[in-house]
């Protein structure tokens, strides 16, 4: 998981090194005269077409991944044991995780601006419903139970602020986003996002730029300056996924490894975990009990039988994937 503004610097140094555009990344097209637009918001967005291109007959269901310097969010068949190509796509910009809710909407945080796509379920890369604007920061996770008529909550990696620091946006697909939550418990990169059914809200979060340390942060009601969760024993931060019971499924990155929570309102009690990872791990999702997770170490996707006493390793797929792309994320369509 990164923030845009480090690729961004990177490859527009070898663009002038070298005289040409370097990768996926748009030349600037001017500069916006706020001072407080961040480096992501001043170059324009590849255009994401009317009609994702479906390799072939589009299933109703399958699991996607998000590569973050990929040109695109890719969808399979699932499941996937055999390592089958994609099937389709949503042309995507940055993107590290994404969310998809119950009936299979496909809520898509661009990083680069900072625009998040809605698209309507269950076909696999539906039919765009509608885009909005996330003016908080850099989106970089999304978490919602009804994405065409409820709450989405977008996590920004990076604020606008002076200190650059996580938060988590409110928004609704008609109304876009409407107020911030910030906390003085987020002081660095701000990672996973989740949203319960009664409405509250948590974010993961790292705590400096080494990555020594973590922090969650829960925000009851998904209102206030939210409090910091006790007894979370992760050592890095990560997705955050609820499962049907209300568990709280933690990702621990670098570890890499999964945790399981009771409450983390603020008190977290481990229901099981550490469980081991195939490699090192961001963003997942869950579907009955099958738990989908980008692998950014061996560029896949890894598939585990998930029950919160136990997670077992059952199959990885790779094909469409790129290593150097950075797979940062998967899920199944349509989730739990």
């Amino acid at each position: 998981m990164r923030p845009v503004r480090s690729t961004l610097y990177v490859a527009s140094v070898f663009a002038l090194l070298t005289g040409c555009s370097a990768g996926n990344v748009a030349p600037p097209t001017g500069y916006a005269p706020a001072s407080n637009v961040a480096p992501w918001q001043r170059f324009t967005m590849r255009t994401i077409p009317p009609n994702p291109m479906n390799y072939d007959t589009t299933p109703r269901s399958g699991v996607y991944a998000s590569q973050f310097d990929g040109p695109a969010l890719l969808g399979y068949h699932a499941p996937n044991r055999k390592n089958h190509s994609p099937v389709c796509k949503v042309d995507a910009n940055y993107v590290n995780g994404f969310s998809v809710d119950g009936t299979g909407n496909l809520v898509v945080p661009n990083g680069y601006p900072s625009v998040i796509g809605v698209f309507r379920g269950p076909d696999m890369c539906g039919k765009p419903m509608g885009t909005f604007k996330d003016p908080y920061g850099q989106a970089s996770d999304a978490a919602s139970e009804d994405a065409a008529s409820g709450t989405i909550v977008v996590g920004n990696i990076e604020g606008v602020s002076s200190d650059r620091a996580g938060n988590i946006a409110i928004c609704t697909l008609h109304h876009g986003c409407s107020r911030e939550l910030k906390s003085s418990h987020i002081t660095y990169y701000g990672g996973g996002v989740a949203l319960s059914k009664s409405g509250d809200c948590w974010m993961a979060s790292e705590d400096n730029a080494s990555l020594s340390s973590a922090t969650l942060t829960y925000f009851r009601g998904c209102k206030g300056g939210g409090t910091a969760a006790r007894g979370w024993k992760n050592a890095y931060y990560g997705g955050l996924i609820l499962d049907p019971k209300g568990y709280l499924i933690s990702i621990d990155y670098l570890a890499p490894a999964v945790w399981v929570y009771k409450g983390c309102n603020p008190l977290c009690h481990l229901v099981g975990g550490p469980f081991a990872l195939q490699g090192d791990s961001l963003y997942g999702n869950l579907s009955g009990n099958l738990l989908a997770i980008g692998d950014s170490e061996f560029g896949q996707v890894d598939v585990y039988s998930y029950s919160p006493k136990r997670i077992t390793y059952e199959y990885s797929f790779s094909q469409g994937l790129t290593p150097s792309d950075l797979v940062e994320a998967a899920g199944f369509s349509p989730s739990t």
